[in-house]
């Protein structure tokens, strides 16, 4: 699990750019009013906001943000728990095939009680089955394969830590590809997003330089001691054979 030591200039940089990671989402989140940016591209590469696919639906301010909140929770003990099960289980690649096979399961289930209409089953030449695409190509069998490997490599704080940048790189995409028009929210929060997680890999990065300076210390006592142990050795043999 992940130590800080609050008083060493290292755990001080993992706790503030944390903060100002929380800082920077909750920037780009709620900082929607003011000047907008010019669209990136005359026209969007894909019109998600046609007739086709325009749907009407009643806002519910409280339930999204419940949801959003347990998926928050979700993902970050499921990080956690994904460090743990790694000890004794090194084997990311059949665990990312585990963890798709359950969630198919799970939202099979769920698609009985909440997806009844036979329409919502059609698959077109659209958006709605490029997503089907990407999520089971690019999330479901890339995204999550890194993830297990970098929990693997570096823990799962490592990996959360790069987790706010998501809302910076979709605002980008949007900006991009549905002509979305940025604010100037979104760059203020971007920019302190950049900063708290250089701050963070900054103090992680001391860590790692701590650690090996250890393990070097503890090999170097090792090898004294090896040789005081075969010194010892030697000087028992030659003492025998003397006598």
């Amino acid at each position: 699990m992940e130590k800080v030591k609050i008083r060493s200039s290292k755990g001080q940089a993992k706790v503030l750019g944390t903060f100002m990671c929380m800082a920077g989402t909750l920037t780009i989140a709620f900082w929607r009013g003011g000047f907008q940016l010019k669209g990136l591209t005359n026209k969007p590469l894909i019109d998600i906001y046609n007739l086709k696919y325009s749907h009407s639906h009643k806002e519910n301010w409280v339930k999204g943000a419940f949801l959003i909140s347990a998926s928050k929770i979700s993902w970050s003990m499921w990080l956690i728990f994904q460090g743990l099960v790694h000890k004794m289980y090194p084997a990311p690649l059949s665990m990312n095939i585990m963890i798709c096979l359950f969630a198919s399961l799970q939202s099979s289930i769920l698609t009985i009680f909440f997806a009844r209409d036979a329409n919502l089953w059609k698959l077109e030449w659209d958006v709605k089955l490029l997503t089907i695409l990407y999520g089971g190509f690019v999330v479901s069998g890339l995204t999550y394969y890194l993830l297990l490997w970098s929990i693997s490599k570096r823990g799962p704080v490592f990996v959360a830590m790069f987790s706010p940048l998501q809302l910076p790189i979709v605002a980008t995409f949007s900006a991009i590809v549905f002509n979305e028009r940025l604010h100037v929210g979104s760059l203020v929060g971007a920019l302190i997003i950049i900063i708290g997680l250089y701050c963070v890999l900054w103090g992680k990065s001391k860590d790692e330089l701590l650690k090996l300076h250890e393990n070097t210390n503890n090999v170097e006592r090792e090898d004294k001691a090896l040789q005081i142990v075969a010194n010892d050795a030697i000087m028992n043999n030659s003492n025998k054979t003397e006598s």
